[in-house]
């Protein structure tokens, strides 16, 4: 059977709007205001965006009453602990973007994002772990292999395409609103959704209103021949 956010990749008419990095209540409000589809709250406390398990519950009550889904976005994620917080805070998804086993993470209640570093000098290793996830992730997030996230730097968007041809994959790395994945079709696809965090900042850990606008936009008008959710 499967998972409430799987269902929703695979009905969804436009690519997913992914707001990450989210930790002041006002910020929150105004990516749910401008259409955000999923908003993205870090626990990893070396981040400057890290928030605690009591703000991530909080958090995660205004997003279900605004009619949106939430994303644990963690590094070298414990299973039990894992579930005890998305228990806690009726989190729909979480994004591991660290050295995690795939088998340890099968058959979880909730939706499943996997973070990999797009290297365009090791190819192989992308190629590799996209196969290694398939059938426990939902869908990957490509980002730069700089960090384990919020780096700002973009990512190859050749090698992205190619990986974004073998299963679901958000595009991260480096966007916002004016980011060249978005302009004129540069973007090889298809992708079912865009994440971005730090492009979006006027400080880390403080997101910009306009900043936020401009990207969701382009998210959901973004186009490809073959955007579709993930084969069953």
């Amino acid at each position: 059977m499967s998972r409430p956010f799987e269902r929703a990749l695979q009905r969804a008419h436009r690519p997913f709007a992914k707001v990450c990095g989210l930790k002041r209540p006002t910020d929150l409000d105004h990516a749910l205001e401008l259409g955000a589809d999923l908003t993205g709250f870090v626990f990893h406390p070396p981040s400057p965006r890290h928030v605690s398990e009591a703000q991530i519950i909080a958090l995660c009550g205004a997003v279900h009453d605004a009619g949106a889904r939430t994303a644990l976005v963690t590094v070298d994620a414990e299973r039990a602990a894992t579930d005890r917080l998305v228990e806690l805070a009726g989190l729909d998804v979480v994004q591991l973007c660290g050295s995690e086993d795939p088998a340890s993470w099968r058959e979880t209640t909730y939706g499943l994002l996997r973070r990999i570093g797009v290297d365009a000098g090791k190819p192989e290793s992308c190629f590799e772990e996209v196969h290694a996830w398939q059938g426990v992730a939902d869908a990957f997030v490509l980002d730069h292999p700089a960090s384990a996230g919020g780096s700002g730097v973009p990512v190859d968007l050749a090698l992205a395409g190619e990986l974004a041809r073998l299963a679901p994959c958000f595009l991260a790395g480096g966007l916002d609103g004016d980011a060249d994945a978005f302009r004129d079709g540069a973007a090889p696809g298809p992708f079912i959704g865009f994440d971005a965090s730090s492009r979006l900042e006027s400080q880390p850990g403080v997101k910009d209103r306009g900043a936020m606008e401009r990207f969701i936009r382009a998210a959901h008008e973004y186009s490809y021949p073959s955007i579709s959710g993930p084969s069953a």
